[in-house]
């Protein structure tokens, strides 16, 4: 307590007290403490929510991805050999196995081209973690049933072109051939074969020009012998083989295949029926699905059974001369499987994420072929 002097008159006394206190160096240590402790799991909280939801948007791009690839070739498995011959179609030897890049057959006869048409570990994948790993192939047939608002096109004779000896004329009906086009896929039907064939030109309203050289290598000459010349010459009474009966049919066709190139894009590719698009473009690959990993097929046939490959024949071995192209046509189910790769590397596991995806879907149409 002190006291002071103020010129001999009262004194005042002044007491001093510390009323406020700090604190120490103990007691902030533990405060950041804490702090750093609330703070980081809170950033922990938000990274693990960032990151579920990085995931979650690039599974729903994978899934959108393989779902838009998976819903085309459910539409075309279910087409397939929608009024198209149940029996399938005779096409150049090796056709097949050079548009389809399959291992060539083991003959020298015409290929058949199926309703139904699948390659087994066929295409190498650089998205791959085994590099000897292969992905499938699959194509479809099935008829164009807009085309001609939807009635068969009547032929009563095939004919020869002066001055190409090679080229055939299919001659229909008046009007006949009007909705008929150059580069579309036809088939002819009659009881003695069925023919694919691409059009090379329409002269007129009641002609159809089918000549070899065309952008598939679909059509044989006219003057060709054997397995090598036109099944579409008219059979005569000294022309009894290779050749087509007439009166006879046409109707258009489509032919669609998917399969992964070596860069993971999964492709549609439609031959011929290009409309407006030069020889050159009647081959249009469509890209319908990216960081394909993996893409197989299964088929279950006729008898129950199920194979990667029904044409492989006894030794399951394409390309052999046990080889059954023709149970193709046997197939009533197939089981589409893809794996696709994510664009990006997940935040935990330093790698892409893979889905994969599977369907089923039945090829009701294969077991038909009126119309």
């Amino acid at each position: 307590m002190n006291e002071i002097s103020n010129h001999g008159q009262t004194k005042i006394t002044v007491e001093t007290r510390l009323t406020e206190k700090g604190f120490s160096l103990i007691e902030t240590m533990v405060a950041m403490v804490i702090f750093l402790i609330v703070t980081g799991s809170i950033y922990g909280l938000l990274q693990v929510g960032l990151i579920d939801r990085n995931r979650a948007s690039r599974r729903s791009d994978v899934l959108k991805n393989a779902r838009a690839a998976m819903h085309l070739i459910s539409r075309d498995a279910l087409n397939a050999g929608l009024s198209f011959n149940k029996s399938g179609a005779l096409v150049p030897d090796d056709f097949i196995s050079t548009q389809l890049s399959l291992p060539p057959d083991a003959d020298n006869e015409r290929d058949l081209l199926t309703a139904v048409i699948g390659g087994n570990d066929v295409f190498s994948n650089v998205l791959s973690s085994d590099p000897s790993k292969r992905t499938d192939l699959i194509a479809f047939a099935y008829r164009d049933t807009a085309f001609n608002g939807g009635d068969v096109i009547g032929l009563n004779n095939a004919t020869g072109v002066s001055g190409q000896s090679s080229v055939v004329e299919l001659q229909t009906g008046p009007n006949g051939a009007r909705a008929a086009r150059p580069f579309d896929l036809y088939l002819v039907e009659s009881d003695s074969s069925q023919v694919a064939v691409m059009a090379s030109s329409v002269p007129s309203s009641n002609a159809i020009r089918i000549a070899p050289g065309d952008p598939l290598g679909l059509n044989q000459p006219l003057d060709g012998t054997g397995a090598n010349g036109s099944l579409l010459k008219k059979c005569t009474a000294t022309i009894t083989e290779n050749c087509t009966t007439y009166v006879a049919s046409i109707k258009r066709f489509f032919w669609v295949s998917y399969r992964v190139k070596a860069d993971g894009t999964l492709v549609r590719t439609v031959y011929g029926n290009n409309t407006g698009a030069t020889a050159a473009e009647q081959i249009q690959e469509m890209p319908i699905a990216y960081n394909i990993e993996d893409f197989q097929i299964r088929y279950v046939l006729q008898d129950g059974r199920v194979t990667d490959n029904p044409a492989a024949g006894p030794d399951g071995i394409a390309g052999t001369a046990d080889d059954r192209p023709a149970d193709f046509n046997l197939v009533r189910q197939i089981t589409v499987t893809i794996k696709v790769q994510a664009t990006e590397a997940d935040e935990q596991l330093r790698k892409p994420e893979t889905i994969t995806l599977t369907g089923t879907f039945s090829t009701r149409n294969l077991e038909y072929d009126a119309g």
